[in-house]
C-alpha cells in the first residue's frame, strides 16, 4: 500500500513523473530500508485488496517491458509469485557468478525499475490509483 502523501503526489503530476513516483513508491522505497532509515508504517485497515490481482497485473506489466533477467530479478527481490530472495540468492537461481554477484543483482533491479519508468504509459498504472 503505498503511504497517501506518495498517492496524492501522482494524483498531481502526469505522465512519466506518475509512472516514475509510482515505480520508485513500490520497489525504490523497501530497499532503502536498513539500520539507520525509518518508514513510517501505517496499519492498512483495509482488507479488500485482491493481492493475487494486483500481483498479476504488475508481473503482467513487468513480462511485457522487461526482459527475462530483470523480471526476474524484480519478481524474487519483492516476492511477487514467490517468497522473497535475497541477492545472492537470486545471483544463484539466475547462474550469475562472482565474489560481487549481489551487486550484478542490485544493478539489474535499478536497470529494471528505471526501464519499466520509461516504458510503461501512465494509464497503466492508473487504475491502481
Amino acid at each position: 500500500r503505498l503511504p497517501e502523501h506518495k498517492l496524492n503526489e501522482i494524483r498531481k503530476s502526469d505522465g512519466k513523473k506518475a509512472v516514475e513516483v509510482f515505480f520508485n513508491s513500490i520497489f525504490s522505497s523497501i530497499d532503502e530500508q536498513g539500520p539507520n532509515k525509518e518508514i513510517l508504517q501505517i496499519p492498512d485497515n483495509y482488507n479488500k485488496y485482491n493481492n493475487a490481482m494486483l500481483n498479476s497485473y504488475l508481473l503482467s506489466i513487468l513480462s511485457k517491458h522487461l526482459d527475462d533477467k530483470e523480471y526476474d530479478v524484480l519478481r524474487m527481490s519483492y516476492g511477487l509469485d514467490c517468497v522473497k530472495h535475497s541477492a545472492t540468492e537470486i545471483a544463484g537461481k539466475l547462474d550469475i557468478k562472482g565474489s560481487s554477484s549481489y551487486v550484478r543483482i542490485s544493478q539489474l533491479k535499478k536497470q529494471a525499475i528505471d526501464k519499466l519508468i520509461d516504458n510503461v504509459n501512465y494509464s497503466q498504472v492508473v487504475d491502481f490509483l
